[in-house]
């Protein structure tokens, strides 16, 4: 299965995993010492350190298994007039007129309060692939809309 994350997506994913990664040592570094208190068994600030240890040591593996064999899209390259990865999406909702921007990203860290949304979400999936003045139906977990699409651009 190919997967895909913009440019700018892919540093911050980079970034994200290189802070996880810190946390990871520090964390480790907190089970030691823990560990020197004596009797394991009634220790809770050892359990506490494990616990966020083991935590840590799985984000770091899922940020670092979303970047292998990931594919950088560089929007430039893609179609102008079609949504895809890399694409700021202006689009109406056909029943209530209101309009709305958000950005095409792909699997990686997406920043959401930003308005990025991933091409694997649902809204993201409906979107994709279509171009302006098309109208796509969205199976989203609020409902089904049908939205129009007013614009297409390069997400910078």
């Amino acid at each position: 299965m190919n997967r895909y994350m913009t440019q700018k997506q892919y540093e911050r994913h980079v970034a994200v995993t290189k802070q996880t990664e810190e946390k990871l040592a520090i964390a480790r570094k907190k089970v030691g010492k823990a560990a020197e208190h004596g009797d394991l068994s009634e220790n809770a600030e050892y359990e506490a350190a494990i616990e966020e240890s083991g935590f840590l040591a799985g984000r770091v593996e899922e940020l670092r298994s979303a970047l292998t064999g990931v594919n950088v899209i560089d929007p430039r390259n893609t179609e102008p007039t079609m949504v895809s990865i890399g694409k700021t999406v202006t689009f109406k909702d056909t029943e209530t007129g209101a309009e709305e921007t958000y950005h095409i990203v792909g699997v990686g860290v997406t920043d959401t309060n930003a308005g990025e949304v991933s091409y694997s979400a649902p809204l993201g999936g409906a979107l994709v692939g279509s171009a302006a003045g098309d109208i796509v139906t969205a199976e989203l977990p609020g409902g089904t809309r049908k939205l129009e699409i007013v614009k297409i651009a390069i997400y910078e």
